[in-house]
């Protein structure tokens, strides 16, 4: 009797033991979902270099005026919650130039699938979302209580193409960084909006796919200072 208790007392430890290393698992699986979501790929922590920027760090070197804000960084909407995320943005005034990362998961592509009815979920690789800027004018910024969308002939409207972008993956999640040059901040720019189509449902008359607000006149804008990694793209840029 005494040797049938003891057995099944190591049993309970065993089951006790497989149960304590499987929460354990969960949890270590859990906290990487959430580190490796906030942890973007080295290359898209670099500034993209081209000539309008390399020309401008050329003639007054790292005292460049480039700022960013702080704005919700995912899509929260009732169709699209959580769909698209903007990690980064980097807004370069005096070369008029706007540099962003775009983040998505890979059930963003499955949503996809289920919402366009496609054959097949996309693929990682491919050129999935088109991906504009849009500038919001103020045509009377005499009047700032008008630019709340109600009076249409106090605001315009213009979107923009990306002039550049880099690719990277990881385990869960896909990124794309864009520079968009010809981005002029002003006293009447309202604000700044990348939006996101699916590339077989483009129509820029139509609401989004997903939109997420990169600048606003209303906000606060806080400096950015080029990395030992910025500085590097920029002078290969220059070098080559």
């Amino acid at each position: 009797m005494a040797y049938g208790k003891y057995k099944w007392r190591i049993a309970g430890f065993i089951f006790k033991g497989i149960c304590l290393l499987l929460i354990a698992a969960l949890v270590i699986l859990l906290l990487f979902r959430i580190i490796d979501s906030n942890i973007d790929p080295k290359e898209m922590n670099t500034i993209i270099a081209n000539d309008r920027l390399a020309a401008a760090y050329d003639e007054k070197g790292s005292a460049l005026d480039m700022f960013t804000q702080e704005h919700t960084i995912f899509t929260r909407g009732e169709n699209n919650y959580g769909y698209f995320a903007v990690t980064q943005s980097l807004i370069i005034r005096e070369i008029d130039q706007v540099q962003f990362v775009l983040r998505y998961n890979n059930s963003t592509l499955k949503y996809t699938k289920q919402d366009y009815n496609l054959s097949e979920i996309p693929s990682r690789d491919d050129h999935v979302y088109d991906v504009t800027l849009t500038i919001m004018y103020d045509l009377t910024p005499e009047n700032t209580e008008d630019n709340d969308g109600k009076t249409p002939e106090a605001v315009a409207y213009e979107r923009f193409f990306a002039s550049d972008m880099v690719s990277a993956k990881k385990t869960l999640y896909n990124y794309r960084k864009f520079v968009f040059d010809d981005i002029k901040i002003d006293d009447t720019v309202i604000a700044v909006y990348a939006d996101f189509y699916y590339v077989g449902d483009v129509n820029y008359d139509e609401k989004p796919y997903g939109s997420l607000l990169i600048y606003h006149n209303e906000e606060k804008e806080i400096k950015y200072s080029l990395t030992r990694d910025d500085l590097k793209a920029i002078e290969a840029y220059l070098d080559n």
